[in-house]
């Protein structure tokens, strides 16, 4: 097994004697088999160890008995403990998530500060088998079919060659002692259920399934390499980049007879779940402004388009205030926004043109502090030039905005009334006029 476990690192290119490797040790027996593998083989290594104090007494025993492989194999170890189930309640995730984050920022930190080139877990076929299964239950796209890779990143899987029950005769004919994890053996987890209840019926089936598992995985890695340059290539076709909207052309993709999947493999990327995307892709012949929030994102269904955005810090009631004693020579942030205001002498060589970023106000006629905010539904402005006021409503109709657009203009408000639709449309009220002695010059800085 040995030399299988050298050609593998070599074969998938893990790494190299030169580098400097830390072993993820959890003192049971795939961990124990690859620590020794690794140093009869040459390399150079450290060991770490993350205690979850999951297990009252057994936490601390794995922790004892780690420590005791360091100084059998005379390397450096690193201990780090965390309260597992409180980070688990204060993210809201499951204790198995909680126990999978903290590991590999762990990996990342000590990587990081001690200049360990990669960090090498224990994962083996079964692991691959059993990850296989629980995204088939948990639904995934191509991406979670293709079982583990034996390099991600500064992560490395030199055991992946092997299966469990090579291990455990590896530790058996090398004498090597281990600690067994009781937690395996119950079936409150999912993997736990898959691997006592469910892998042992496809061992009855075929004895050799974990291999032919591995034979598929390769082949399925080759699939979604070509899967996703068709993906690729589709979206230079249907996607646009606008700014900060990413513009999803709705005729186009009714036009794509495989647009489910091609919707999945995209959406999911901003964090939209299995059940959005099909609920997303039932609006496609719908009415726009069906909004669908994700944890990261926000997809608007507009007239053409499907648009995401990155959700907003600012939410659609705060408000920015602006106080008279700060205009001349001020600058204010209000959500992704910023505005940059002065106080400017009338006279005949200025140009008071308002534009999409500029606006121009009469000083002595605006009420203090102005507002800037999200528009309302029923909001109006008198527009330049007019003496009837008009909803703001239509004016962005009459402007083709779509709905992220309007969700996204800022209004600027004087005394209650709205002076500046910023970008779209400004007010009669406060206009300059000649006899006009200080003008409040307002710009959106892009």
């Amino acid at each position: 097994m040995l030399a299988r476990f050298t050609a593998n690192i070599k074969f998938h290119n893990l790494a190299t004697k030169a580098d400097h490797i830390l072993l993820a040790i959890s003192g049971g027996a795939d961990s124990v088999a690859m620590l020794d593998m690794f140093v009869k083989a040459g390399f150079k290594v450290a060991i770490a160890h993350v205690n979850f104090h999951l297990r009252g007494e057994d936490s601390n025993r794995d922790e004892a008995f780690v420590r005791q492989l360091a100084k059998k194999y005379g390397v450096d170890i690193y201990v780090k403990s965390f309260d597992t189930k409180s980070f688990a309640a204060d993210n809201h995730i499951s204790i198995e998530m909680a126990a999978r984050d903290l590991r590999y920022a762990e990996f990342k930190r000590l990587m990081d500060i001690h200049g360990f080139n990669y960090t090498a877990v224990a994962h083996h076929i079964d692991d691959a088998v059993e990850t296989f299964m629980l995204n088939l239950l948990r639904g995934t796209g191509i991406a979670g079919l293709t079982g583990m890779h034996e390099k991600n990143g500064r992560i490395i899987r030199p055991m992946l060659c092997f299966t469990r029950k090579e291990i455990e005769d590896y530790i058996k004919n090398n004498d090597l002692e281990y600690v067994t994890d009781v937690t395996n053996f119950e079936t409150e987890f999912s993997r736990n259920k898959i691997r006592n209840c469910v892998v042992p019926y496809f061992e009855e089936i075929n004895p050799s399934f974990r291999h032919n598992f591995a034979d598929t995985f390769k082949y399925l890695r080759q699939v979604k390499e070509i899967y996703f340059e068709e993906i690729e290539r589709q979206k230079a076709n249907i996607i646009c980049n606008e700014g900060n909207s990413v513009k999803i052309n709705i005729k186009k993709l009714l036009q794509y007879p495989h647009r489910e999947a091609f919707m999945f493999e995209i959406l999911h990327t901003y964090g939209f779940n299995k059940n959005q995307v099909v609920q997303i892709e039932m609006s496609l012949e719908g009415l726009s402004g069906k909004v669908f929030i994700s944890s990261s994102h926000k997809l608007v269904k507009d007239r053409e388009y499907l648009i995401i955005n990155k959700l907003s810090q600012q939410n659609n009631t705060s408000t920015l205030l602006i106080k008279k004693e700060e205009i001349d020579g001020g600058n204010f942030v209000w959500g992704d926004c910023k505005f940059k205001t002065e106080i400017i002498t009338n006279s005949a060589d200025i140009n008071l043109k308002c534009n999409n970023t500029t606006a121009f106000f009469d000083l002595d006629n605006l009420h203090f502090p102005l507002e800037i905010r999200h528009w309302r539904s029923g909001d109006t402005i008198v527009p330049f030039g007019r003496k009837q006021p008009k909803k703001l409503s239509d004016i962005f109709i009459d402007s083709k905005l779509s709905v992220v657009q309007k969700e996204e203009t800022a209004i600027l408000c004087s005394g209650g009334e709205i002076i500046w639709a910023v970008g779209i449309r400004a007010s009669n009220i406060g206009k300059v006029s000649p006899s006009t002695t200080h003008i409040f010059r307002i710009t959106k800085i892009l």
